[in-house]
């Protein structure tokens, strides 16, 4: 038996016959018209799909970074958290951040900072464990103050260097720069080793270098540095500095603005590209500032309601103080090239991609 046309054909002819009857000057209409959606929709789909989708999925950062330790910039999605930093390099987007940051700031107090570390600093793979700084020590998921496993609050940027006298003397009322949780890490026993020793070049485990400084350990001597960055955007009294007579213990300048230095600011710069973002950074920061803690009652304690920039964003370290620009920090995107070819030939319109 003879095989059957494909319906096919027939439709081609269909639409190839209402082609015909349509002038030239209305199908290249349409297809500039086509051709210009696509544009538009190449450089903008990111903002246009935001607008179009009326329950925005939560925003996942990234921290890659380039053959040289550099992060890559992204701009931030409309009505995003940063979106009135996009573009903005150097002491404007500096400034913008501290704005953006403190806006809604929601002051917790030195007491509750215990219970929310509680929830902030767990394990990522193993909610029932709490990791400490600097050392990975394994700490129970709820507030131990004394006894067989208890551990403590551990002042990143020391507690002595904030230039806050009323923190001296600190009580879990205590309500301001010392007990800000983005500089607060869960701690044990090397809380005191540290103790307000500055940051200082080292390889491996945490341990005290000389007699005045300390280098935190491989792994954290990056998220070392995003706090501290933090820090000095958060509160315009606080300083980064090489100079090491600025950094040095000095019991008569304690808890005074004249000691109110952390660093070493080169060597801060160095580590956070060596020791890139964690989850446990990312985790620690969402909750910080949308988490819902419980104290040992069960009752809820708001959240502190502010992120840190240079988890999220961690190449607005290189645009704020190494002087980078954004086209330099701006990923190559490889992209597939459709060529389309139109021509007029008696009557008919081809279409050729």
């Amino acid at each position: 038996m003879a095989k059957k046309k494909p319906k096919k054909t027939v439709i081609k002819k269909k639409h190839v016959k209402k082609l015909k009857k349509l002038p030239i000057s209305v199908l290249i209409l349409a297809l500039i018209l086509i051709v210009g959606a696509l544009v538009v929709f190449y450089f903008y789909g990111d903002k246009v799909m935001s607008y179009l989708t009326p329950e925005k999925k939560p925003i996942v950062y990234s921290s890659e970074q380039n053959e040289q330790g550099y992060y890559f910039y992204s701009l931030e999605a409309p009505g995003g958290y940063y979106e009135t930093a996009n573009n903005k390099i150097g002491n404007e987007l500096f400034l913008e951040l501290r704005t953006i940051i403190q806006k809604d700031f929601n002051k917790v107090s030195y007491g509750d900072a215990r219970y929310i570390l509680s929830y902030s600093d767990r394990d990522p793979n193993d909610e029932t464990k709490v990791i400490g700084i600097y050392d990975n020590d394994i700490i129970a998921n709820y507030w131990i103050g004394k006894g067989d496993g208890a551990w403590q609050r551990e002042h990143v940027w020391p507690n002595s260097k904030l230039g806050d006298y009323t923190s001296k003397n600190i009580t879990n009322s205590y309500k301001g720069i010392a007990s800000d949780l983005h500089n607060l890490r869960a701690i044990t026993g090397i809380n005191q080793t540290r103790s307000n020793r500055y940051f200082e070049e080292g390889s491996g485990k945490a341990t005290t270098i000389g007699t005045e400084a300390f280098y935190p350990g491989d792994d954290h001597k990056g998220d070392v540095a995003r706090i501290l960055f933090y820090m000095i955007t958060m509160y315009p009294d606080l300083e980064l500095t090489n100079i090491i007579d600025n950094l040095t213990n000095n019991p008569d300048t304690n808890y005074t603005l004249e000691r109110a230095f952390m660093g070493k600011k080169d060597l801060l710069l160095k580590w956070h590209k060596e020791d890139p973002v964690s989850e446990f950074e990312r985790n620690r920061n969402n909750f910080i500032f949308e988490g819902i803690a419980k104290d040992q009652n069960g009752k809820e304690i708001s959240p502190q309601g502010n992120r840190n920039p240079f988890i999220d964003h961690p190449e607005y370290v290189h645009l704020i103080w190494e002087e980078k620009t954004i086209n330099e920090l701006t990923k190559e995107i490889t992209t597939t090239t459709y060529v389309i070819m139109f021509y007029y030939k008696k009557e008919n319109f081809y279409l050729v991609s």
